[in-house]
């Protein structure tokens, strides 16, 4: 059922298969000891040719649907309470034992079974996490996955669990066969075009939280983006000369890096956002901390590239180490407790989860990095890929770098005899990591530090506190000068000219993993600034964030923090500029973010989406009441050219049209998380 979910034709009107039942069928059938497995080969049909990749016929698809009956374990393992403040999975149940509890859904953490210890001596795994590295691993690589997997068990050992992890490769044996639950895959998928990265696999029983069996599925891209990242990024911003081996070498150690964070979540841990926090820029820049506590201070976080600039000391450049943090949730999920019930597991466990406002042992995950709602992820510190405990600095330093790298592309790339693809591809690196820091600061307007800590752990302060108006403002001063500005997107016009890529020919025109070309020949600069920047308004408008900020005024006292005013007072002054003047230094990129922002006032004045404050609709129609005004007075000064003289009257266009308009009273924010 979801498979068809994902195929209706409108969900996905360019693959609208129906599954064809007469060509459907069984195709076989595996026993195990522990598991049995059916196959099905079914064929999804289209009325009509459907463009896909990687079919013979696009007519119809061939797919394979596994499924997998799993047996039951009945080997005594007591589950363990998860805890807010330490980051695993978790599996939900309801508890109907007492009435006398605040909640009736306990929360079991998910985790391996190594066997049930008696004390807290040293113990060997009586059942071993063992990983089986599939064939299909490059050879070149599997060293490199094998001593990533094995790093966890200085974890282990630390937390009283001897051989822990161990890794085989997959036999040669015939009969031996990967469907088995019994064997932990890591698997290496060859795609027509490498792009998903790695993913865990985890299965678990859901009465316990006892994983029965994990894997990592590995993408293709890890191996090609490695070495990419280091020629068109690492080597020109250090100043180093480009080799195959140095290309391996990094591609190893970022293939190292992945392989901890997805064998992570095999042992349970959710991703922490927050861990990049922890150090500060001098200790990233030494080889001699980073090789011992890593860049972040965990491997679950999305850490970037530690790159600093040529002159600069550079520590490594990827996390090839466990982290304080690791071996703090290692000891939280596997460490020995005296107990015989998940109950009396509870005084020891909550002691241990109590050092969350040490910035080695903090965790954070999706929930409050946006993965729900732009306003829900109040916290400035839970973000993907960034670095230090200063990350607006550290941005700085990154745009900075990155800019000057697109600048001289032209220097390296390409090497002669080389299309120009070289140069596109080594702009378009640095150009994503600019966008990226570009709209960092938005993250910090209307923020909130979170705490997970509970109260009467030390150094807890109150989970809620505000991001000061100081660094609001200084956050929006970044967004004004990296993002909002057009002169943050000059780039050298010799590079620009270079930025194009090769026509191939295809005798199939369905076949768009061989040829998929870009809309225009070069890079479309302008296009891409003006899609990071309507991300960003939209993130900044979002309806969550700003009921937040219209009721900051109820939590904390005037001035302390920014006020819904505030952001339209801003936007407005920032976005718009010396309009009343004619807007004659205004290039193309910011005409096009002022007409986007305009036409953001009038919907949320006309059409708000659901949850927008009304407050907020009442700040609109005030900013579109001023932009008709200024648009007006700036019509009316010499020496504006025809574009100019356009522009402003498109602006006062829109504005007009929205205050002439019948006004839709905004519907209520929707419930909490």
């Amino acid at each position: 059922a979801d498979f068809a979910e994902q195929l209706r034709p409108d969900r996905n009107p360019m693959h609208a298969y129906r599954l064809d039942p007469s060509r459907s069928f069984f195709s076989a059938a595996k026993a195990f000891a522990e598991n049995d497995v059916l196959r099905v080969d079914q064929t999804w049909a289209a009325p009509e040719q459907t463009p896909i990749d990687n079919v013979p016929d696009a007519r119809s698809v061939e797919v394979t649907i596994t499924y997998n009956l799993i047996a039951a374990p009945n080997d005594g393992y007591v589950p363990r309470i998860y805890d807010p403040r330490v980051g695993y999975f978790s599996q939900p149940l309801i508890d109907f034992s007492s009435d006398s509890l605040l909640r009736r859904d306990v929360h079991y953490i998910t985790r391996w079974n190594f066997g049930s210890r008696t004390s807290s001596a040293p113990f060997h795994a009586t059942n071993p996490l063992v990983f089986y590295l599939s064939n299909d691993i490059p050879t070149q690589y599997r060293e490199t996955v094998r001593q990533a997997l094995l790093t966890w068990n200085s974890a282990f050992a630390r937390a009283g669990i001897l051989n822990a992890v161990q890794v085989l490769n997959q036999p040669s044996d015939p009969s031996w066969d990967p469907d088995d639950i019994r064997h932990n895959m890591i698997r290496w998928i060859d795609t027509s075009r490498p792009q998903f990265g790695a993913e865990a696999l985890l299965l678990c029983d859901p009465r316990t939280g006892e994983e029965l069996n994990v894997g990592v599925n590995f993408d293709a891209v890890e191996g090609m983006g490695g070495r990419l990242t280091y020629k068109y990024k690492i080597a020109p911003a250090r100043g180093l000369a480009d080799s195959a081996q140095a290309e391996k070498y990094y591609a190893e150690g970022f293939i190292r890096s992945v392989i901890l964070h997805e064998s992570g979540h095999d042992l349970g841990l959710q991703h922490n956002f927050i861990a990049s926090e922890a150090y500060t820029a001098k200790q990233l820049q030494n080889k001699s901390f980073t090789s011992t506590h890593g860049i972040a201070n965990s491997v679950m976080e999305y850490s970037p590239t530690n790159l600093w600039p040529k002159g600069t000391p550079q520590g490594d450049y990827d996390q090839l180490v466990l982290g304080p943090y690791d071996y703090y949730a290692v000891q939280y999920g596997y460490g020995y407790i005296p107990a015989h019930s998940p109950q009396q597991e509870l005084p020891t466990l909550r002691r241990w989860a109590s050092r969350w406002s040490d910035p080695n042992y903090r965790f954070a995950s999706d929930e409050d990095a946006g993965a729900f709602a732009f306003g829900h992820s109040t916290d400035p510190r839970v973000v993907m890929f960034d670095l230090t405990n200063k990350p607006l600095q550290w941005c700085d330093t990154q745009m900075a770098m990155d800019h000057q790298l697109m600048d001289n592309v032209n220097r390296r790339f390409p090497e002669r005899g080389m299309a120009y693809d070289e140069a596109r591809a080594a702009f378009l690196m640095p150009m994503r990591g600019y966008l990226q820091c570009a709209a960092y600061p938005a993250h910090t307007i209307g923020g909130e530090y979170i705490s997970r800590a509970l109260r009467g752990d030390a150094g807890a302060g109150l989970p809620l506190t505000p991001v000061s108006r100081g660094d609001e403002v200084a956050a929006w001063k970044d967004l004004q000068t990296h993002l909002f500005s057009d002169s943050a997107w000059n780039f050298n016009p010799a590079v620009l000219q270079t930025l194009t890529y090769s026509e191939v020919s295809s005798l199939s025109l369905d076949a768009t993993w061989s040829y998929a070309p870009s809309l225009t020949h070069d890079v479309p600069v302008v296009t891409m600034v003006g899609a990071a920047q309507q991300a960003t308004l939209n993130e900044l408008f979002s309806p969550l964030r700003m009921v937040n900020l219209d009721a900051m005024n109820t939590k904390y006292a005037p001035g302390r923090t920014m006020s819904l005013s505030d952001l339209f007072d801003w936007a407005q002054s920032g976005i718009f500029g010396d309009l009343s003047n004619g807007g004659s230094k205004d290039g193309l990129i910011r005409r096009n973010l002022q007409v986007t922002y305009a036409k953001m006032l009038a919907s949320m004045w006309t059409a708000p989406r659901p949850g927008t404050p009304a407050d907020a609709q009442a700040l609109a129609r005030l900013e579109l009441d001023n932009l008709r005004h200024d648009a007006v007075v700036g019509q009316g000064r010499h020496g504006l050219n025809s574009m100019q003289r356009a522009h402003l009257a498109s602006l006062q266009a829109i504005a007009e049209q929205a205050l002439q308009a019948h006004a839709t009273i905004a519907a209520p924010v929707a419930g909490g998380f």
